[in-house]
């Protein structure tokens, strides 16, 4: 109720009367945010509420810049003083996970996704000339080894901890030391969004609009391609797969000279840190918080990566994890019973 009053006090500061109705939204998200559905006749917006006031930083600050830009991000309307709250444009409730799973891999759902990939890329570039990443990108400014370390422990501790799988630490962590400095060699550094995914990606008058960029901060660009090919849920086909990352790469070529050797080795090596990224999450949203979406996505997570450790382009040196992660690919059908 206190969110709801408070929301209330904004908007009328913002707009001088009273909105007819706001609204919880149910929204299956890995953050602690909290959305809301503001109505005033035939309008409609976006309340939030978030007690993360650097992260909320982030945010306004990201999409300040984007704005600028033209980049398609939500117009930011109002944020209270203590910044906890803040009214954004609604986008609208389709997203492009929504249109897959809806239509298949059409030929308009390619085009979205090149629209997205498109959108992405000047997203990356223009955020790399102008995010001030040191003074707003949170938790970290830039995606180092630090970052990556952060991330395969919280899969340990989230996702392999509490699988009940038996493992030698030492052995593990030499990998994650290993793994986590092959990530600082990634090329192409520029705004990384962090969690590009369908699911961040609303349709809006056939356009891509993203939400949820407050996690960026400087990194490899292909990061971001990986997150939303490699996405568990959207189950995209490997032709699918193989076509947007061509597209991409094509794209990337106009700004950047690029070896197509190095890019599929990149790739594949930041697709499987990112795919280790989502497992923990989905650990301590599904395992631990019992949310439906993040457990239903846990098999599906596995199956990406056993297919990626089975492709040609794999050279990452880390047997005993890899090990640990056959072990958990034979055991994918009791994470959904958990």
């Amino acid at each position: 109720m206190e969110h709801l009053l408070q929301l209330k006090k904004l908007y009328i500061a913002w707009k001088n009367n009273s909105p007819n109705r706001i609204d919880p939204l149910n929204i299956s998200s890995a953050s602690s945010r909290l959305y809301f559905h503001i109505f005033d006749n035939n309008e409609t917006y976006i309340g939030v509420y978030n007690d993360d006031i650097k992260e909320n930083k982030a945010f306004f600050h990201f999409t300040d810049t984007f704005i600028k830009a033209g980049i398609h991000v939500p117009e930011l309307h109002l944020v209270s003083k203590n910044q906890a709250y803040y009214i954004i444009e609604d986008l609208g409730d389709i997203n492009l996970l929504d249109i897959l799973k809806r239509e298949g891999e059409t030929e308009n759902l390619k085009q979205l996704y090149k629209k997205a990939i498109g959108q992405l890329i000047k997203m990356q570039l223009y955020g790399n000339d102008h995010i001030d990443f040191e003074s707003f990108s949170y938790p970290r400014a830039k995606f180092d080894i630090q970052s990556v370390l952060w991330d395969l422990s919280y899969f340990k501790y989230y996702f392999l901890k509490v699988s009940g799988i038996t493992f030698d630490e030492q052995l593990l962590e030499n990998d994650f030391q290993n793994l986590a400095k092959e990530a600082e060699k990634q090329q192409w550094n520029a705004f990384m969004f962090r969690d590009f995914q369908a699911r961040n990606i609303q349709i809006k008058n056939n356009e891509a609009w993203f939400i949820d960029y407050q996690g960026g901060r400087k990194g490899p660009m292909l990061y971001d391609l990986a997150s939303l090919l490699f996405q568990a849920s959207a189950q995209l086909s490997s032709s699918f797969k193989e076509e947007m990352k061509h597209y991409y790469k094509q794209e990337l070529k106009k700004n950047f000279d690029v070896n197509d050797k190095i890019f599929e080795q990149d790739f594949v090596s930041i697709v499987f840190i990112r795919i280790i990224q989502t497992l923990g999450t989905y650990g301590f949203r599904g395992l631990i918080e019992k949310k439906p979406y993040f457990i239903n996505s846990i098999p599906m997570a596995l199956e990406n990566l056993e297919n990626l450790i089975q492709s040609q382009h794999f050279k990452l040196e880390i047997p005993y994890f890899i090990s640990i992660l056959r072990h958990l690919y034979q055991l994918k059908i009791t994470f959904v019973s958990k």
